[in-house]
Order: C-alpha cells, then sequence, then structure tokens
C-alpha cells in the first residue's frame, strides 16, 4: 500500500521563497499553511466506522454483541492482523512525522524519533493518538478537538518525554536501558519464586474462608489468626 505523505501534497502547491536582503529565508509566498491529519487505510477506516456505529447504535442481539467484543480495535495493535496491520504500521509512520511537523517548532521538546517501531510504549501510544484524532473528524462541533489539542497531545508528548528522556537522537537508536532488568524479572528461578508466593496466598485465604465457617465455639481466636497472617 503506497500513502502519500500530507507533506507530499503540500508540495505541489508550493511556490517560491521570499528571500530577505540579508539572505534570511522568509515565509512560503503559497501553499498550505497546514497539512491536513492523514487518512487511515480502507480496512482501518470501516473498521473504526462501524466501532463509532456501534458506540450509537449498540447491537441488540448476543451474537453481534460476541462479533463487536472480536473485532480489532485499530487503537490496541496487538490486536490487528493482515491488512489491518499493514496499513496500521504505514498509517502510524504518517501520523509520527505529521506530529513532529504540524505540532512541534523548538528542538528542545522531544520529537517522535524515527526509530518509533523499535519502542513498544510508543507503538501503544502513537496508535491511541492517532485513533482518537480520526475519531474527531466525526464530531461536528470542536470539543472533541479542542480536547485531543489539550490533553490528548500535549499527554501524549509529555509520556514521551519521561519515557525516553534525550535517548535516541536522529539517527542514533539506543538499546532499551531496562532490557536487563525486564530479563532478570522473567527468568526462571524468579518467576518460580513468584508462582510460589501465589500458591501460598492461595493456600492461606483458603485456611482463613474454612476458618470463617467453622462454629464458633471452634474458631480460633482472632488474635491467633492475626498472628498467623
Amino acid at each position: 500500500m503506497t500513502t502519500m505523505h500530507p507533506s507530499q501534497v503540500a508540495s505541489r502547491a508550493a511556490g517560491g521563497t521570499v528571500v530577505a536582503p540579508g539572505g534570511n529565508a522568509m515565509m512560503p509566498l503559497v501553499g498550505l499553511m497546514v497539512r491536513p491529519f492523514p487518512e487511515p487505510g480502507p480496512t482501518i477506516r470501516t473498521a473504526m466506522e462501524q466501532l463509532q456505529q456501534a458506540t450509537v447504535e449498540p447491537p441488540a442481539d448476543e451474537e453481534a454483541l460476541r462479533e463487536l467484543a472480536q473485532m480489532p480495535r485499530p487503537w490496541d495493535p496487538a490486536t490487528c492482523t493482515g491488512s489491518m496491520r499493514t496499513e496500521l504500521w504505514a498509517w502510524l509512520d504518517l501520523v509520527a512525522m505529521w506530529v513532529n511537523e504540524q505540532h512541534l517548532w523548538n528542538v528542545t521538546r522531544t520529537g517522535i524519533p524515527e526509530c518509533w517501531p523499535a519502542h513498544p510504549h510508543l507503538v501503544h501510544d502513537l496508535a491511541v493518538l492517532a485513533c482518537s484524532r480520526y475519531y474527531t473528524s466525526f464530531a461536528v462541533t470542536p470539543a472533541a478537538l479542542e480536547d485531543w489539542h489539550r490533553y490528548g497531545l500535549p499527554g501524549f508528548l509529555e509520556r514521551l518525554r519521561d519515557r525516553l528522556g534525550d535517548g535516541c537522537q536522529p539517527g542514533k537508536h539506543q538499546p532499551r536501558p531496562r532490557n536487563e532488568r525486564d530479563e532478570t524479572h522473567a527468568s526462571t528461578p524468579v518467576r518460580r519464586g513468584r508462582r510460589q508466593r501465589y500458591r501460598d496466598d492461595v493456600d492461606r485465604a483458603g485456611e482463613l474462608a474454612a476458618a470463617a465457617t467453622q462454629p464458633d465455639d471452634t474458631k480460633p481466636a482472632h488474635n491467633d489468626l492475626h498472628e498467623r497472617w
């Protein structure tokens, strides 16, 4: 699937640039002042329109509700497969460039790095940002878009800065700093220890439940239960 980036569309309409006497470039004479939000592919559009319709007219029968529950959600990339997943990656790539170009100015504000596909937190977050922005196109008032500008986008950029920090400068992707910690967390000995703790908890909860159902004259004293806990 080939999707044109909004900047490519605008460049066809762009003209020359005025140059000041000192050689400083000034604003273009013609061209789009703002670029349109990238459109998702047809598979994603169809799914999102169906899901939007379901919020207006929820299914009445159980089978339709099950089908709705099983539908992939583009804002949750792990639920997407096949052509929808292919369209999603192409769309999110355009959205990332659009956000950087249309909503960021100073380089002190962290932008979406070109290596965003290597960052699971960005993949999850960017999908939600893109879908919520697309859904504003269904609105008949500016309220939804105002909320996206006021809360959705700033929240995304703040999380991006917190999670990425100064890492992954242009052309300098960095390996995941906490990879060693996560490997330790998922290691077999540590997982066995957690599973044993789960079993101990279940057993203890069963003992307390059994004690609670005993006749009053056979129940352990409250202090005894507290000490055993």
